[in-house]
């Protein structure tokens, strides 16, 4: 659906160079108005060395590279052959997406506008033209979860006929050597960072960068995340299930479930069971003692300490009382 030239860098490294494109490039020519380096080529990067990234809160905002997403929306809009819904400006940081948001809203004279929207909050969604803010510029190169390859994933293809990504190439670079190294590499090999547009420096090997993730997929790496997942659930559902199970026996008398070490689960009847617990309770509190059965000495009404008590009352008694019951003191 989008541009080969946006599809390639995607698909050889998130996807081991499987995915096959479905439209030419003549189906998808670049948007007039913005200055593509590359004829024919829409996608640019634009780099904002001098940008600062400032903390808004838990977020970061970049102004210059808010303006830079302002005059790139502002230029495609110039060329006419795309309207405000056709643009989507992409950013990781909410700040940055409230700030892009109020600039870009002075481009157009009423709705609708152009749309601004968190990394996260546009998965599934795409656009004739989509602008990608990094925001993160620092000299120290710290980039966090915009190194995320998920995150770059769904930015880098979200776009139909346009691809433009603003950032900070040093920070960005010496930040994320797995995922934005590359793509930067990528981009100078292809001539389109606009530092040198049109100007090709390096090389690019397809093959070379399929093995950066040991030739694995995109979906093959989320595999594993997903069979946790799924794992987790069923031990969260038999859990669940166990709970209500136990639930029942004791509101009901019914039988209640025991967990072998087999992980196989037998009934064991709830009166057998009340038994055992208070026959622990009688060990352990000397209530009563069901090991005396035979020996006839005790009552099971009657406990070893109760009948020590009654013992010691009645010693001043004549021999022939008979003894009272521990209930009757």
């Amino acid at each position: 659906r989008m541009h080969p030239g946006i599809a390639m860098f995607p698909s050889d490294l998130f996807y081991g160079g499987k995915l096959i494109n479905g439209v030419s490039p003549p189906e998808r020519r670049p948007l007039s108005g913005f200055p593509w380096p590359r004829e024919e080529f829409p996608v640019a990067f634009v780099p904002v060395p001098h940008g600062i990234e400032i903390d808004d809160g838990v977020s970061k905002i970049n102004e210059a590279e808010a303006a830079a997403a302002c005059d790139a929306v502002a230029a495609l809009l110039a060329g006419g052959q795309c309207n405000a819904p056709d643009i989507a400006v992409v950013t990781p940081y909410a700040a940055q997406v409230r700030l892009i948001r109020r600039l870009t809203r002075k481009l157009v004279s009423g709705p609708p506008f152009v749309e601004v929207s968190s990394t996260d909050g546009f998965q599934g969604r795409e656009k004739e033209a989509v602008v990608f803010s990094a925001v993160r510029s620092n000299d120290y190169g710290t980039v966090g979860f915009v190194s995320d390859w998920r995150r770059v994933n769904v930015s880098f293809t979200r776009a139909r006929r346009g691809l433009i990504v603003i950032g900070n190439d040093v920070t960005l670079r010496r930040g994320d050597p797995d995922t934005w190294m590359p793509w930067l590499q990528w981009a100078d090999a292809h001539g389109i960072n606009m530092d040198k547009p049109g100007i090709t420096r390096g090389r690019y090997d397809p093959e070379q960068l399929r093995r950066v993730r040991g030739g694995t997929t995109a979906a093959e790496m989320l595999k594993d995340v997903l069979e946790r997942q799924k794992t987790q659930l069923k031990i969260a559902e038999r859990q669940l299930e166990k709970a209500s199970q136990k639930s029942k026996s004791h509101t009901l008398g019914v039988d209640e479930t025991v967990e072998t070490g087999n992980n196989e689960i037998t009934n064991v009847p709830c009166e057998t069971a009340l038994k055992q617990d208070l026959a622990l309770l009688s060990n352990t509190d000397g209530c009563w003692d069901d090991s005396d059965d035979e020996d006839g000495e005790f009552h099971h009404s009657v406990s070893a300490g109760t009948f020590a008590t009654s013992s010691s009352a009645t010693s001043s008694k004549e021999d022939d009382e008979p003894a009272q019951d521990a209930w009757d003191l």
